[in-house]
This record gives structure tokens, sequence and C-alpha cells, in this order.
């Protein structure tokens, strides 16, 4: 355990925000002028894909192996 955690204390910002991004993804809404949808974001930040209710997005992010949250 000591090992584990003086390595992730070493960890750059950047490095830590990768961690669990292959396992990881979140849901939140995107409002654009006409409409919301619902992105699909991986953990560290970058879009996966978009559907057009949160509920179908979860589905979809949780069909590809990702445990996936719903965020507001």
């Amino acid at each position: 355990m000591q090992y584990q955690e003086a390595t992730l204390r070493q960890l750059s910002p950047a490095a830590f925000g990768m961690l669990g991004s292959m396992d990881m993804a979140y849901i939140r809404a995107i409002k654009t002028e006409d409409e919301i949808s619902y992105g699909i974001f991986a953990g560290n930040g970058e879009k996966l894909g978009e559907e057009k209710s949160a509920d179908l997005a979860l589905v979809v992010a949780r069909q590809n192996d990702f445990e996936a949250f719903l965020i507001n």
C-alpha cells in the first residue's frame, strides 16, 4: 500500500487524470441554441459521443464497457 501511495503522489496532474480514463465515463448535458443533448466523456474529459437522452447515453457508455455516471 505504501508503494502505491508513494507512486500516486509522484504523478503529474495530467497523468493522474488519465487514471481510470479507459474504465470510466461521465454523461453531462450539452446545451446548444435549439436543444439539449447528452455528451459521453472519458474520465480524462475526452468527448466520446453524444446522444439525445441521458438514459440512452448511459446505455451506450455501459455497452462499451465503461462504468458510467450522470453528472450535473
